[in-house]
């Protein structure tokens, strides 16, 4: 659904303002990481594998031998909620008969959503084996769900629409509704706008996906440039919705909507779109930025300038607080406060030459991964107080399997797979490092492109200034 840009404002230059953030400027990066990521995938199943094949490691608590399908889960869920999750998995395979032996019953379905989770890949394809196998409809059904899941955690969008091929009567009636919102989520990953709105259009208006898929289907309507079918469909989701703004999908739907009307030069309807979304929603800064242009767009400078100056002050650095830096001396010459734009062009020169500054600080420094710091809501990397979008290029999975190696090296005593898991560490750092650089690149690039612009604005009134002097 992203990379959508508006342009204008400016009468020096174009100032590109990135709503919706995806497709990464340097693409040949971006491509040969996550090319390294599903290597470093496939090496961590294989590893994971063998450090539970591997029993030297097993306590008394994982080497109970129990027969009993419902006994078993009891315990494994025990686990789990005791954060010992490892535990759990090695009980599952010391138990693996009688996991064979109940294939039949609806508890397998919460084992491999289990293995699925840490990533226990090799004994979930195995049980998934055994029950196409079975010849079992619904349950066949159940795991494919599953596993598409699974797959879209991993942005492998090809494997989620064969495994959600046909029609998913076997589901119940909210897996079924999740099953076409996820298929078509994948259709639309892979540019296949119609059909994935065909699977949207199979939600019913009483599932708790509804929602979703309408608001994925007005995105598909906008890539594809059906602008008043995207309005529409979110104006009546939006009269539907009883929801207030501390509802993160209504947020996502006003900003939506807001950029929508932005682009077509619907100003005011765009501001009110913009000042419907929470002051505390993870899209509270984009949307200050939408009030800061849509208000200079009407005209009104001094709501436009308040705007920009709240989103201006904020303490953490993402894209739009950056941006505000820009468009804030802009609007400053339109009010005729030729100080004033003096000042903030020079603040905002100063701005940018310390960021690019930190930003290449934070290049050449090794970022240790224990000191992680992801905001799951967002999917952001949070790196001394920069809000870079890691989950719009990259799997989450990659951060998990990274903290799940981890964990394997703390709890095996055995020297030859920890010799093995040392290995991949390094591995794993190194693209983790690599993701990093990339995502500095990636901003600096902006911010250097605001700097001259910064500059240029500043050259530009000095020029002024000297003419009419002479």
């Amino acid at each position: 659904m992203n990379n959508w840009f508006k342009c204008s404002l400016s009468t020096f230059s174009l100032i590109c303002l990135s709503i919706y953030l995806s497709l990464p400027v340097y693409a040949a990066d971006y491509r040969a990481i996550n090319k390294k990521i599903r290597l470093l995938e496939s090496e961590f199943k294989s590893l994971s594998s063998e450090f539970y094949q591997e029993s030297s490691s097993y306590s008394d608590e994982t080497l109970k031998r129990i027969t009993d399908i419902e006994q078993l889960l009891s315990s494994v869920e025990k686990l789990i909620n005791a954060s010992n999750s490892i535990a759990a998995i090695q009980l599952i395979y010391f138990n693996i008969e009688t996991l064979n032996d109940n294939l039949d019953t609806k508890a397998i379905f919460k084992f491999i959503n289990l293995l699925l989770d840490k990533n226990e890949w090799h004994l979930a394809n195995t049980l998934f084996n055994s029950i196409k196998n079975e010849g079992d409809k619904s349950l066949l059904a159940t795991v494919q769900f599953i596993f598409a899941k699974y797959h879209a955690q991993r942005n492998e969008w090809p494997e989620v629409n064969k495994l959600l091929e046909g029609n998913f009567t076997e589901l119940s009636e909210e897996n079924a509704a999740y099953a076409y919102l996820l298929n078509g989520s994948a259709l639309q990953h892979r540019k296949k706008h119609r059909l994935a709105i065909k699977n949207y259009n199979k939600i019913k208006k009483s599932s708790q996906y509804y929602g979703y898929a309408q608001l994925n289907t007005a995105i598909a309507n906008i890539r594809q440039g059906w602008w008043t079918d995207a309005q529409t469909k979110i104006q009546n989701l939006l009269k539907l919705s009883k929801k207030t703004n501390q509802d993160e999908l209504t947020n996502r739907l006003y900003l939506v909507l807001g950029y929508a009307l932005l682009q077509r030069e619907f100003y005011r309807d765009a501001r009110d779109a913009f000042r419907h979304i929470g002051l505390k929603s993870r899209y509270t800064n984009r949307a200050l930025l939408g009030i800061g242009l849509t208000a200079t767009s009407q005209g009104d400078y001094v709501g436009g300038l308040n705007a920009l100056t709240i989103l201006k002050n904020k303490k953490t650095f993402d894209l739009s607080v950056d941006e505000s830096y820009l468009l804030v001396p802009y609007v400053y010459e339109k009010l005729q406060q030729e100080k004033s734009v003096t000042t903030t062009y020079t603040e905002g020169i100063n701005y940018y030459q310390r960021r690019i500054k930190k930003l290449e600080e934070i290049s050449t420094q090794h970022a240790d991964f224990k000191n992680l710091n992801y905001n799951q809501t967002t999917s952001s990397l949070i790196i001394q107080n920069n809000s870079f979008n890691f989950g719009n290029q990259y799997p989450e999975a990659f951060i998990r399997n990274f903290q799940r190696l981890n964990e394997f090296n703390h709890a095996t005593n055995n020297s030859k797979i920890k010799n093995k898991i040392s290995r991949l560490i390094i591995k794993f750092d190194s693209v983790y490092q690599n993701i990093i650089i990339g995502l500095a690149k990636q901003r600096k690039s902006f911010l250097k492109s605001y700097l001259n612009q910064s500059r240029y604005g500043l050259a530009r009134l000095y020029d002024k200034t000297n003419e009419l002097s002479n």
